[in-house]
């Protein structure tokens, strides 16, 4: 791996129709890693179902319920990201109808939230949701993608 180079390995399941490119899911990975500060290591990104999320969230956090991402970090450390994100397409899909907009801006969301945790990031409690969510809005708005605010879970109470 070339020094200063964030690899983004892309698995899109044979099942899943993504609304968002491999080379799009790669730009959004390491968006959200340099907003980080980190600029070299290797992030895996699937796209799979709700009942594939569901099962690797029973068998891995003992979780039985699907979920939009699961996060894994591998170790990362000073400026080098490692680790693997499975997102579900379709909770972003259902998500994404109930707040009436776009599928591929929760899909990206999803995958932006997964990576900032990856890069450190908790949500556990309000101060800490609120770093993460600010991290999201910009991240998203370096992607431009707009109006991401309004269709954030914690709207209004920022």
């Amino acid at each position: 791996m070339p020094e200063h180079e964030i690899v983004v390995d892309v698995l899109i399941d044979p099942v899943i129709c993504s609304p968002l490119t491999p080379e799009r899911i790669c730009e959004v990975v390491v968006a959200a890693a340099r907003l980080r500060g980190f600029d070299c290591g290797q992030i895996g990104v699937r796209i799979t179902d709700d009942p594939t999320i569901h099962e690797i969230n029973r068998n891995h956090l003992q979780h039985d319920y699907p979920t939009d991402v699961i996060s894994f970090d591998y170790g990362s450390c000073e400026s080098t990201i490692d680790g693997e994100l499975v997102v579900s397409l379709e909770t972003a899909q259902k998500n994404a109808e109930e707040m009436s907009w776009q599928v591929e801006h929760e899909l990206a969301l999803y995958i932006v939230h997964g990576t900032l945790h990856i890069a450190g990031m908790d949500d556990q409690d309000s101060d800490a949701r609120l770093k993460m969510r600010q991290a999201e809005q910009e991240v998203l708005r370096r992607l431009n993608v707009e109006l991401t605010e309004a269709f954030s879970p914690d709207w209004g109470r920022q």
